[in-house]
């Protein structure tokens, strides 16, 4: 009866033994160390295990854990959830040969040539962009002559062909040059006495070479120009300005004129064009509005003083322009 027992409890403590064999397992890390012991605790950051001196070893992460170990790991069935998300999908053959066949080749995109840094100045007119931007400032260039011919007084066929043959540097030239000023009507009158007065020298001269000794017979009188005096005001001698209206043509800006400027009007002689008007309906800081008649109506007409060559105040019976 005892050996009996005593057999009993030996076979128990055997089974045992091997139970604890088969529980036993080896996790062997990624940095190459193992560990041995008994899995006795799976949750989402590792295991635990039990070693065989009996303590706990600390908690092992599942990344930590290489892949044999984690695919023995997930045959148990407490194990295999926290492991098998850490598994690596083992791709089949041909699936890893199509890959590795696979060829990436680049489609390089077109690009733009770069500029030729040894060009030179004629690659700016290679661009079309650039030689339209050329055509556009010449043409503004010649432009800039035809205004700088009006507002000096200049003929616009000079200022213009010397701004197509020298561009920028011909307009402003003309530019810097002082207005041409037309002869107004008194130099005009003072240009004809003298040359009259030229020729009866010179024909009392001949006289007396022809008939020595004798006196020349008087010419007849030049005929007197009753016509009252025309007042002219010209630049040069004059400053066109706000003032100078306001004091010398102050008849002239009242809605009906007096007795001195009822029979008169003003001749404006401007770098655009000439006017006669009968009165001045406005005086800005910089410009006058001259009323002049149309096809039986009147309208202002704009005259900026810079424009302003002469002007003059006369008869209405003389309202016609100097021929210069």
């Amino acid at each position: 009866m005892t050996r009996r027992l005593v057999a009993f409890i030996a076979a128990l403590l055997l089974c045992a033994g091997l139970a604890g064999s088969v529980r036993a397992a080896t996790v062997t890390l990624s940095n190459g160390q193992t560990l041995e012991g008994e899995p006795i605790s799976f949750n989402a950051q590792g295991l635990v295990l039990k070693l065989s001196d009996g303590s706990f070893g600390p908690r092992v992460a599942w990344t930590n854990i290489t892949q044999e170990t984690l695919k023995e790991l997930v045959k148990n069935p407490k194990a295999k959830v926290f492991a098998e998300p850490y598994l690596e999908n083992d791709e089949p053959e041909e699936e890893a040969a199509r890959k590795a066949a696979l060829v990436v080749k680049p489609k390089i995109p077109d690009r733009l040539e770069r500029p030729n840094p040894k060009a030179g100045f004629g690659a700016l007119f290679a661009s079309p962009l650039t030689l339209t931007l050329f055509i556009i400032l010449y043409a503004a260039n010649i432009y800039a002559g035809f205004e700088i011919a009006i507002f000096r007084n200049y003929p616009l066929a000079l200022v213009c062909g010397i701004a197509a043959v020298a561009p920028v540097i011909g307009p402003l030239v003309f530019l810097c040059m002082p207005p041409r000023l037309k002869k107004s009507h008194g130099e005009l009158a003072a240009e004809s006495m003298a040359q009259h007065q030229a020729e009866a020298e010179a024909a009392a001269l001949a006289y007396a070479e022809a008939h020595p000794g004798e006196e020349m017979p008087e010419a007849p009188a030049a005929p007197v120009d009753a016509a009252p005096k025309t007042i002219v005001y010209s630049r040069g001698q004059t400053t066109f300005n706000r003032r100078f209206f306001e004091t010398k043509f102050a008849g002239f800006l009242r809605m009906v004129p007096g007795e001195e400027e009822r029979d008169k009007v003003i001749y404006i002689r401007s770098a655009r064009g000439e006017h006669i008007g009968s009165r001045l309906s406005r005086i800005q800081p910089n410009e006058i509005y001259l009323q002049v008649n149309k096809g039986g109506a009147t309208s202002d007409v704009m005259i900026p003083f810079v424009d302003i060559m002469e002007i003059q105040v006369r008869q209405k019976e003389a309202t016609a322009a100097p021929s210069h």
